[in-house]
């Protein structure tokens, strides 16, 4: 979606291009798109027909640049595939739930520190985002709206799991028990086993 977007923002354009600017966009750290996988997925929708070559240029002794626009069925994939990401609610895969979900085979004084150090790193984050937009790099004069409001949407979510984070690491440096009495004796049983089993 995002390098038939960036195609249909710019075209005719060339994929040096459409390379450049989502990395300019930081797309590769939040909407999955690899840098070196751009010129092949263009040469990929080119087959397919979403896009169509409108010729090429070579400048010095620099490889010959293709340029690319959109096909009526490029553009329907594009609203298609945008209308999804922006209706859909999808959870997003994060290693640290499944360190987590784990976290009952450390000592809890490192659960705890993890749990604080995690918070550490989004206030990082979120300094970063806030100094971002203080300093004009996202106000609306130098990027679009929409960008400053991205970077609010994600010191948000960032400011909700801080809390979540601290919340937690002091609920196991007090001590709350992670298993109840009677899960604690089924896993010493083994998993899934009941008293009757």
């Amino acid at each position: 979606m995002m390098i038939l977007g960036v195609v249909r923002m710019a075209q005719p354009v060339h994929g040096y291009d459409v390379r450049r600017e989502l990395l300019s966009w930081h797309a590769d750290k939040w909407a999955n798109v690899q840098p070196g996988s751009v010129y092949h997925a263009l040469k990929k929708l080119a087959e397919e027909g979403a896009l169509r070559e409108v010729g090429s240029e070579q400048v010095g002794g620099r490889p010959a640049r293709t340029r690319y626009e959109m096909t009526p069925k490029g553009d329907e994939q594009f609203r298609d595939l945008l209308s999804a990401a922006l209706w859909e609610q999808r959870e997003v895969e994060d290693p640290f739930l499944a360190g987590f979900s784990l976290m009952t085979e450390l000592p809890r004084d490192e659960v705890a520190a993890a749990l604080r150090h995690r918070a550490t790193r989004l206030r990082a984050d979120n300094e970063g985002a806030a100094a971002a937009i203080a300093s004009g790099w996202a106000v609306p004069e130098n990027k679009p709206t929409h960008v400053r409001w991205m970077l609010e949407l994600g010191v948000a979510r960032n400011e909700g799991e801080i809390a979540w984070c601290e919340r937690v690491a002091e609920r196991i440096e007090a001590g709350e028990p992670y298993l109840s009495d009677e899960l604690q004796e089924r896993w010493k049983r083994g998993f899934g086993h009941s008293a009757t089993d």
